[in-house]
């Protein structure tokens, strides 16, 4: 749909797409990419032979990378949370003082043996809280090993062991619910693409922060150019418009964006609080 093909052998333009031959299976940045040096750029040899282009990964490549890491990190966040709500608890009532601060007890969640070390603090706990702490801790180590992963696979399996099924969805449907949430509102530096060409299918991700560079040369862009020496690639497709206009409006926006200090924005926010209730009527 968005993309299109192109005449073998029809100059380099932008919005230009291609894929990286015999790249490794594990390089999420070395599977395809699309040229975003403008056209006149290219029409006046102004690039020098040199192309700029974002990298593209495949949709699954991308959920590993960014969507399922977030969502354990979020998760791994809350349980923290509960956990040191929970300690807290149970140090006011043994009367404990001073109580475990929430990075400290990221560290007992996270070592060897601080489980233990946490048992010891408090004195011995009921079975019960005990129970509880353990979960926490491993459900803290699971999201850890997610975000350290980057097998789709392996962390999809790892976060429905901790995930809780309800009586109309399993787990299985309740992490997919997560990751449909989170792929309705794509962030600002991604673009999907549906299909590169009518063999790679499946949904893809350009990734509009990572802006590479390549040379002329190294794309091939007709039949007989496509074993010469130097390509490391091939052109497939092009981007149709609107969509090679939007994704280079996006890549802008990216690197225009300006960020401001949170001062100023607690301040700003803290004047808009005072400024909503009317004024009181003079007497």
């Amino acid at each position: 749909m968005e993309c299109g093909p192109v005449v073998d052998g029809a100059p380099i333009r932008q919005g230009d797409i291609f894929i990286f031959r015999n790249a490794p299976t594990d390089d999420v940045w070395q599977k395809a990419g699309v040229i975003v040096t403008a056209d006149c750029d290219i029409a006046n040899n102004k690039h020098g032979g040199i192309l700029s282009y974002v990298p593209i990964m495949p949709l699954r490549d991308y959920l590993a990378w960014r969507i399922i890491p977030r969502i354990a990190g979020d998760r791994r966040k809350r349980t923290l949370r509960q956990m040191s709500e929970m300690i807290a608890r149970l140090e006011e009532d043994l009367g404990i003082r001073p109580g475990l601060s929430l990075s400290a007890i990221e560290v007992l969640a996270t070592v060897d043996g601080g489980l233990r070390d946490l048992d010891t603090h408090l004195g011995g706990v009921k079975p019960k809280d005990a129970e509880a702490l353990a979960a926490m801790v491993h459900e803290v180590g699971v999201c850890g090993r997610v975000q350290e992963s980057s097998n789709y696979n392996e962390q999809f399996a790892a976060l429905t062991s901790i995930y809780q099924s309800s009586k109309r969805r399993s787990a299985d449907e309740v992490l997919l619910s997560d990751v449909r949430d989170r792929l309705k509102n794509l962030p600002g530096d991604v673009f999907f693409i549906s299909s590169l060409d009518q063999e790679n299918t499946g949904g893809y991700v350009a990734y509009l922060r990572l802006i590479r560079e390549t040379h002329l040369r190294q794309i091939s862009t007709s039949y007989y150019h496509k074993d010469g020496r130097s390509v490391v690639a091939s052109r497939t497709s092009r981007l149709r418009a609107p969509y090679v206009y939007r994704l280079t409006q996006q890549m802008a926006d990216v690197f225009a964006a300006i960020g401001l200090p949170e001062e100023y924005e607690a301040a700003r926010n803290l004047i808009f609080e005072s400024r909503l209730a009317p004024e009181p009527k003079p007497e």
